[in-house]
């Protein structure tokens, strides 16, 4: 998403709920890493098979996936040498992506019709 685009969409968003999606929005595989949780919310997945969902190199995707965890969105764990993710359980974090979920599906939406109108 360019940076326009991205400050409008934030500014859509409950200003308690920005600067978590800001940071997830910067994150180079972030948005696409927890769509892939979102449709595994209880599923522990091992960093390679994330990257490989994800299509992109493992180490990228751990350098995001570890600053998802910062941020409290998802959760890690650390057994017998492997280190597995998954969407957290923190109901202030899950209500948050929520909104950021239902928002894009709306900024979506608006685009198709947009392009629709314009014949695009």
């Amino acid at each position: 998403m360019n940076h326009m685009l991205a400050e409008d969409f934030l500014d859509d968003l409950c200003p308690r709920v920005r600067p978590l999606v800001a940071h997830i929005l910067s994150c180079g595989c972030g948005c696409a890493a927890l769509d892939l949780f979102q449709n595994r919310p209880r599923t522990w997945n091992e960093t390679a098979d994330i990257a490989y969902h994800l299509q992109q190199p493992t180490e990228e995707v751990i350098q995001d996936l570890n600053l998802l965890a910062d941020l409290g969105v998802i959760d890690r764990r650390d057994s017998l040498g492997m280190t597995f993710y998954r969407l957290t359980e923190d109901k202030e974090i899950l209500q948050a992506l929520d909104q950021y979920w239902t928002s894009r599906e709306v900024w979506r939406a608006r685009w198709q019709e947009t392009r629709v109108a314009l014949e695009l």
